[in-house]
């Protein structure tokens, strides 16, 4: 760190000395406002230096620093070396630190004369001098003749109707911490800085954060804050923000955003939120009390803060709600829409049972703002709208446990995606089929309300009263999608049957290749039998002609003929190809093992194959020596 001597050397010159942390000097500090003629570290004792402004300013401080006794003082146009990047970096990093470990703090306001003007000063709208004005452990101000306005202590109150700042804080009675995220974005509020970055630069010290700077990047300064923030503190509030630049999605672009955020507190309205905030090119990944309004995809999600307001001495409290558009109905991809307000709930008739706590993503970040500003589209949420949603009570306390059903079976996603973000809904409800809305959305193909209903925790071993399960109506019908997400959920592919049907066995009924593929993969038995003990999935792929799944079966080494429990014979799968199958004949033929038999209908393959007039298929028979016998039922 640099320090100037307050007084010059023998030769008229400054004298800049730099310290290690550890043999600091008791030293000043100034706060000012810079203007067109500031003296930089390189000129201080340049020719020339003497005609700028800013040097008289030099010389005004380290007069009255020098007559309260301090040998050191601390500007920052001197300084700093700001023709070095990383001096610059690490000198803006540390300027709060700097602030807070000087013994005093001069603010020069040198656009005012009076105590009474302090609200006019340029200083009080300028965003580098929030920190310089906190800080500090004393801060006297100076008006434009360097003459003593008071100190403030002194000017607490006035300071605090001026900035926003509690006077607690300002007195040092109470820690910063004990702010908001939201409050403390409030005092920024209203500040300007040269560079649009600076606005970011500026707050570091008061999130306690560091970061590289980078200038040039514009906004993400600021969307880069939010994120350091966001790895030291679970406080919400931070989302607490209205705009109509909704470009940060979760974030805001700017502290403009937080103008309105001055009286929003710290409050956890709905129960313990235990996982932190992450951050990733999806969004910002956090817990958060959630319900829906719409079947649109509309809902309000609960902020762990509150408004705190006083009106005719009585203080009202008012939980914070921001709403949040389902993206895509499934509940893993949300964006913030309707920026320009929250809803505010009253905290006595709040009722957090309403918004079950749930890991959602929020579009958020510096991805965000590549987005150019566009029109609304068809699907955003109009103001209007969003009134008429504030006007419905939906209700809460009693749901029909038949609505989940309805909603399902007619393929209304909204009306399903509505319900599940409600705490007590009938999940497993089930029809006079015993389906319940899992099943009844796994038969019809539904994907996103499979997938809703997954992440909602919905049983994915439930049975209807045919004994099936949801994996087994998706595979029946040809779902594959829905298939897949089941046995990634784990789902059973041999389930309990008492007519022997299995997931596969119903993929290779209906022909379904890419899902017997799936479950082959996943090592589903290939020798199950139906309830006759009679057709395998082998003998029943041949019997309907699909030669893809018999060549899937028997690349898994099938059996090619099966025992008949019934009879106690042998039943090859042959025989049903022999129906008219010739391809799949000769695909078993290939395969050794295939001996003779008769089945419980007295035919043999060839007899089968010859009496239904598939020459081809009789004499590829005839060739392999297949034998006829009969035998008599009896």
């Amino acid at each position: 760190m640099r320090l100037l001597n307050t007084c010059l050397s023998d030769t008229g010159h400054f004298l800049i000395q730099e310290f290690f942390d550890y043999e600091l000097p008791p030293y000043a500090i100034l706060s000012h406002t810079w203007g067109e003629e500031e003296v930089t570290f390189q000129e201080i004792n340049a020719m020339g230096a003497k005609e700028k402004s800013g040097y008289n300013k030099i010389i005004q401080c380290c007069s009255v620093a020098r007559a309260d006794g301090y040998k050191y003082v601390w500007i920052d146009t001197c300084c700093i070396d700001k023709t070095s990047s990383a001096e610059l970096s690490e000198a803006i990093n540390s300027m709060y630190l700097w602030y807070q470990k000087s013994e005093l703090c001069y603010a020069i306001l040198a656009d005012i004369q009076s105590e009474d003007e302090i609200y006019k000063s340029r200083w009080l709208t300028r965003g580098w001098t929030l920190q310089e004005l906190i800080a500090p452990s004393r801060v006297i101000f100076l008006n434009e003749r360097w003459e003593v306005l008071g100190d403030r202590a002194t000017l607490r109150d006035k300071l605090s109707k001026y900035t926003g700042i509690p006077a607690g804080i300002l007195s040092g009675e109470e820690d910063l911490e004990t702010s908001s995220v939201a409050q403390r974005m409030s005092w920024a509020a209203k500040r300007q800085t040269r560079r649009v970055e600076d606005r970011a630069y500026s707050l570091m010290g008061i999130f306690n954060v560091n970061m590289p700077l980078i200038y040039g990047e514009g906004e993400n300064a600021f969307i880069r804050l939010q994120e350091e923030i966001m790895r030291i503190s679970d406080d919400q509030s931070l989302f607490a923000w209205v705009s109509s630049d909704d470009r940060g999605g979760l974030l805001a672009t700017s502290p403009a955003a937080f103008t309105q955020s001055h009286n929003i507190v710290r409050f956890n309205p709905v129960g313990s939120l235990d996982s932190p905030f992450t951050v990733n090119s999806r969004g910002v990944h956090l817990d958060i009390g959630f319900a829906g309004i719409s079947v649109d995809g509309l809902g309000l999600a609960i902020l762990n803060c509150k408004e705190r307001t006083c009106t005719q001495g009585n203080q009202q409290d008012k939980v914070i709600a921001i709403y949040l558009k389902d993206l895509d109905f499934t509940m893993s991809q949300f964006k913030r829409v309707h920026s320009e307000s929250f809803r505010l709930n009253n905290l006595e008739t709040f009722r957090p049972v309403e918004y079950p706590v749930r890991r959602i993503c929020v579009r958020g970040g510096r991805t965000m703002l590549m987005r150019k500003r566009v029109a609304a589209k068809q699907d955003e949420i109009s103001p209007e709208n969003i009134h008429l949603y504030d006007q419905v009570k939906l209700p809460t306390h009693y749901i029909d446990p038949a609505a989940l059903l309805v909603a399902t079976e007619a393929g209304i996603k909204g009306g399903v995606w509505l319900l599940l973000t409600r705490s007590n809904i009938g999940i497993e409800a089930t029809n006079l089929n015993g389906q319940t809305p899992l099943s009844l959305a796994a038969e019809n193909g539904q994907e996103c309300i499979v997938h809703m209903l997954l992440q909602r925790g919905a049983s994915i071993e439930t049975k209807n009263s045919d004994s099936q399960t949801p994996l087994s109506l998706a595979a029946a019908n040809g779902h594959g999608r829905i298939v897949q997400m089941l046995l990634e959920r784990g789902a059973a592919t041999e389930p309990d049957n008492p007519n022997g049907q299995t997931p596969l066995s119903l993929a290779v009924e209906n022909g379904h290749e890419d899902i017997v593929q799936m479950l082959l993969e996943r090592g589903a038995e290939i020798e199950t039998k139906d309830q006759w003990g009679k057709k395998t999935p082998l003998a029943l792929a041949a019997a309907k002609g699909y030669g893809g799944i018999v060549q899937m079966l028997l690349e898994k080494g099938v059996e090619t003929e099966t025992k008949d429990l019934l009879w106690s014979k042998k039943t090859p799968a042959v025989q049903y190809a022999a129906k008219g199958h010739g391809r799949i004949v000769r695909k078993l033929l290939e395969r050794a093992g295939v001996k003779e038999a008769n089945d419980n209908w007295l035919y043999t393959p060839l007899l089968e194959a010859t009496q239904n007039g598939h020459e081809d298929i009789a004499k590829m028979l005839s060739d392999a020596k297949v034998k006829i016998k009969h035998s008599m039922l009896r």
